[in-house]
């Protein structure tokens, strides 16, 4: 993927935002990226991504099949333990 300005990257570590967002074809997965201890979801464009999570708040998101959330929530578990089973084997390194 070409490189994505900073300031249009929607960032979250939210066990309910991120998969919801995984679902969304309007946005992109850029990756993920460590701060501290925390798991950071990386997401653009920005403005979508801020409207997205504004309706999921607000309970007034698009609807999304059940299989297709419940396969991103497993993405975003996997990705959770895959980075703290790798942090821990390497001593907090990569």
């Amino acid at each position: 993927m070409e490189n994505v300005d900073e300031n249009e990257v929607f960032e979250s570590k939210d066990k309910q935002i991120v998969p919801f967002l995984l679902t969304q074809t309007e946005v992109n997965f850029l990756g993920t990226r460590f701060s501290g201890d925390s798991l950071y979801f990386r997401f653009c464009p920005l403005q979508i991504t801020l409207k997205l999570v504004n309706d999921f708040l607000g309970r007034k998101a698009p609807l999304v099949q059940p299989k297709e959330l419940l396969d991103a929530v497993e993405t975003y578990r996997d990705v959770v333990f895959g980075m703290k089973d790798k942090r821990r084997k390497y001593g907090g390194h990569f």
